[in-house]
């Protein structure tokens, strides 16, 4: 009973493994920013379509603004996201993608002169 009890669940788990939703894709992302449009040429891949985007920023001294684009065609965008300086929470940049779309980021900051550097986290490919 115990063999099979045991045989039993390492199907089950080998059925659920093979049955589960696309993983998420996080990368470090970081730049300089300042108060005109910066593009940044880093592409992202959707791999599973209907998928979302979110970008979290770490703390910085400066408010700013990202959205995605396409990496081909700068006009093919997103909405801008504000970021105030003092917020590091998750914030969408986009959902939907479909599947195949190569993305990119920018984005601009309210600064007078010079930029400022900024740091987060990007994933892409989240199902929910």
């Amino acid at each position: 009973m115990k063999k099979r009890l045991i045989v039993t669940a390492m199907s089950l788990a080998g059925v659920m493994a093979v049955a589960a939703p696309a993983h998420a894709t996080t990368a470090g992302v970081s730049g300089s920013v300042k108060s005109t449009t910066t593009y940044y040429t880093t592409a992202r891949t959707i791999t599973t379509g209907g998928t979302n985007v979110y970008l979290r920023l770490n703390a910085r001294n400066v408010d700013m603004k990202v959205w995605w684009y396409k990496c081909s065609d700068k006009s093919v965008r997103g909405s801008a996201v504000i970021f105030w300086a003092a917020d590091t929470g998750r914030k969408t940049l986009g959902t939907n993608f479909t599947k195949g779309a190569s993305i990119c980021l920018a984005a601009a900051a309210d600064i007078g002169q010079g930029s400022a550097t900024w740091s987060g986290t990007l994933t892409w490919n989240v199902t929910s």
